[in-house]
């Protein structure tokens, strides 16, 4: 029994020193360069999310604002110790990633049909339909769509017919159709998708998701969070053009 007890001892003196180690050096964070997310170091919702994290923590963190690739790339070649955002990809299985996810799910991005305001599109039966994406979320769909490199140009095309409809975020495709003035657009919800923060793979991250997950719901409970994230994270508003 003594002996039982002495190991219990140990491990938690372990799990202590690692916490302590942690709290030392601080942490290191890579967010994707983005507007109104991300423009630098000192600006942005996440920048500020991350802000907060620390503050409520009491654990420094070095932020770093670079492009999408390079802020995920760091995240997997241990160059920092966590990256945000992004979307969590419910068609890929998490054990085929090169990264985790952390238990937090940090806001939702809603990914709206965009088609032609006379074509009623059964979303239960889209793969019938000529779709198209932002080229770097087809593997979002468990049917055929076409890559974009322009989402502008697929807005437009969605709105002469030209296609049957586009697929993509709200808080990117909305403003554009109220710029544009891209009155022939119907608008209905397709997915709202969990948007995450990304950890080193194979549990080496377990300590910081534990210090984040933590920290986040200290923020939450104060109502802090959502004055942070309100601005980024709502409910898909049915609105048409």
């Amino acid at each position: 029994m003594k002996k039982i007890f002495l190991l219990s001892l140990i491990f938690i003196l372990f799990l202590l020193l690692i916490a302590g180690t942690v709290s030392a050096k601080g942490l290191k964070a890579s967010i994707a360069e983005m507007p109104i997310y991300a423009e630098n170091k000192d600006k942005g919702i996440l920048v500020d999310l991350v802000k907060a994290i620390a503050e409520v923590s009491a654990i420094p963190i070095e932020i770093c604002v670079v492009p999408f690739k390079r802020s995920v790339f760091y995240v997997t070649s241990g160059k920092t110790d966590f990256h945000l955002p992004l979307i969590k990809n419910p068609e890929i299985k998490e054990d085929t990633l090169d990264y985790d996810y952390a238990a937090e799910t940090i806001f939702h991005v809603n990914f709206v049909l965009y088609s032609y305001k006379n074509m009623n599109i059964d979303i239960n039966k889209i793969q019938l339909y000529k779709i198209e994406t932002d080229s770097a979320h087809t593997d979002y769909f468990n049917f055929p769509v076409t890559g974009s490199s322009r989402i502008e140009n697929s807005l437009k095309k969605a709105n002469a017919a030209r296609i049957d409809g586009f697929i993509f975020a709200d808080n990117v495709c909305d403003a554009f159709i109220k710029k544009n003035n891209l009155k022939n657009i119907r608008r209905q919800l397709y997915k709202s998708f969990e948007v995450k923060i990304v950890l080193p793979k194979g549990g080496q991250g377990k300590e910081t998701d534990n210090i984040l997950t933590s920290a986040i719901k200290k923020l939450r409970e104060t109502g802090r969070y959502a004055e942070i994230m309100g601005p980024i994270d709502y409910p898909y508003n049915d609105w048409q053009p």
